[in-house]
């Protein structure tokens, strides 16, 4: 199974933003993990609630940004390179291997904001069966935001996989509504700013995006992907054994 869960914070708590300022993104102030098969990313056992405390839409974001190509099959060949040698991939120059590059890092969970981020990647493949496959790699020593285990990997039908991202969209979506809906009611200390039909405008735009993204189907060049592939992981030329160069000598006596 997974799962994406998240918590609000208690709107009284949130906190405003620069001069006591709120809006859409900071109102998703909460806590957030992923559940999958039985693991919990973004856990630590010590913390206080299970999830990382951080900007709920944060993850609902990213994972409507990697959505198109994490739905686009890999093919079989490609898909150990997506957790291959990751120094490779970073000394690789980009004006060489562009389209290998942006295909590697559009399967990878962004956690650039976190001060221990996990390396989270995810692919499709339907060789056996139509599954994603999430391999998460934490080699941190310190801080709340690691996965647990600090490395795995697990699959789940493909199928499940879009329930879940569509269950995690719509429970966001109708969360926040809640929480605009208590602030048109009951109003906000006088000395926080907010826009409210500025709010209630972003909100509508939010609760279409995940529709959007389901639109968008990538059409990857995979002659390209492989041919930088190859150059970033070049094959060492092989000399031919010493038995191999006795038998093709000997065929060439005998001709």
């Amino acid at each position: 199974m997974i799962r994406f869960h998240f918590r609000l914070r208690p709107l009284a708590e949130v906190e405003p933003w620069g001069e006591r300022g709120l809006h859409w993104f900071a109102l998703t102030d909460g806590w957030y993990w992923i559940e999958v098969d039985g693991h919990k990313l973004f856990r630590h056992p010590s913390n206080a609630v299970e999830g990382l405390d951080h900007y709920v839409v944060r993850l609902w974001e990213d994972v409507q940004e990697m959505l198109p190509s994490v739905l686009e099959p890999v093919p079989a060949d490609l898909v150990d390179h997506l957790t291959g040698d990751q120094d490779a991939w970073c000394d690789a120059a980009a004006e060489d291997d562009e389209t290998a590059l942006d295909w590697y890092s559009s399967h990878f969970l962004y956690t650039g904001y976190l001060s221990a981020s996990p390396d989270i990647v995810w692919w499709r493949s339907i060789a056996d069966r139509d599954m994603i496959t999430v391999d998460w790699r934490h080699t941190a020593e310190h801080g709340l935001d690691c996965a647990v285990p600090r490395q795995g990997r697990a699959s789940v039908p493909t199928e499940l996989f879009l329930q879940a991202v569509e269950e995690f969209d719509r429970e966001l979506i109708e969360a926040m509504d809640r929480r605009i809906t208590e602030i048109e009611t009951r109003g906000l200390a006088p000395d926080i700013r907010l826009d409210l039909d500025q709010l209630r405008h972003e909100h509508q735009q939010r609760s279409r995006s995940l529709a959007v993204t389901l639109q968008h189907v990538p059409a990857t060049d995979w002659a390209a992907v492989r041919e930088g592939i190859a150059r970033i992981f070049p094959t060492p030329t092989r000399k031919p054994s010493s038995v191999a160069h006795r038998n093709r000598t000997s065929d060439q006596e005998r001709v």
